[in-house]
């Protein structure tokens, strides 16, 4: 049988991931032009693969298979969770969108739901001969995470705003001279 410790290695778990965030860049891509989205990926990819890499040795993680593996899948996951909780803090913020503080409030509530599945997502360990990770050091990982989607966020900002034309309405016609109708 395959192991499953960690689950970022597991093929299952990338396949689930990577169709999740296939999904969600294709949603993006609804609304932006082809480059901002492919910016996008590769910055999240690239900024969510080096911190797990560093999230990765401070939690003593032993990768079963070929780190690249590891790192590839942790990366993907990663990607699909932070635009996921990004669209799912823009959803529960809708009726506040004309806010001054919306942007701010997005970034806030997209990194405290992603911290929180950082939080958890070590709990789903099925492999009994692993070495659970202490409650305070995946706090401390939780907190990385989620300060770390703040800032790949807000850095990313400009890339998420729609920059498209709007077709605007036919002009109306200038003001007409009053006819003279005097007799």
């Amino acid at each position: 049988m395959e192991e499953l410790f960690p689950l970022e290695s597991s093929w299952i778990v990338a396949l689930a991931a990577g169709a999740l965030a296939l999904t969600m860049l294709l949603q993006l891509a609804r609304s932006l032009p082809g480059q901002n989205i492919a910016l996008i990926a590769a910055s999240l990819l690239a900024g969510e693969g080096v911190l797990e890499f560093f999230l990765a040795k401070y939690a003593r993680i032993d990768v079963t298979g070929s780190l690249w593996c590891y790192l590839a899948g942790a990366a993907l996951l990663w990607l699909a969770i932070v635009l996921s909780v990004r669209r799912l803090a823009q959803f529960i913020l809708r009726p506040w969108r004309g806010g001054r503080w919306y942007g701010i409030w997005v970034l806030g509530m997209s990194a405290v739901f992603t911290a929180s599945f950082q939080f958890g997502w070590h709990g789903l360990n099925l492999d009994p001969d692993a070495i659970p990770i202490e409650p305070d050091r995946a706090a401390i990982m939780a907190g990385i995470r989620g300060l770390a989607t703040a800032v790949f966020l807000a850095g990313l900002a400009p890339w998420f705003i729609r920059k498209r034309p709007v077709s605007r309405a036919a002009r109306s016609e200038p003001a007409q001279q009053p006819k003279n109708e005097a007799q």
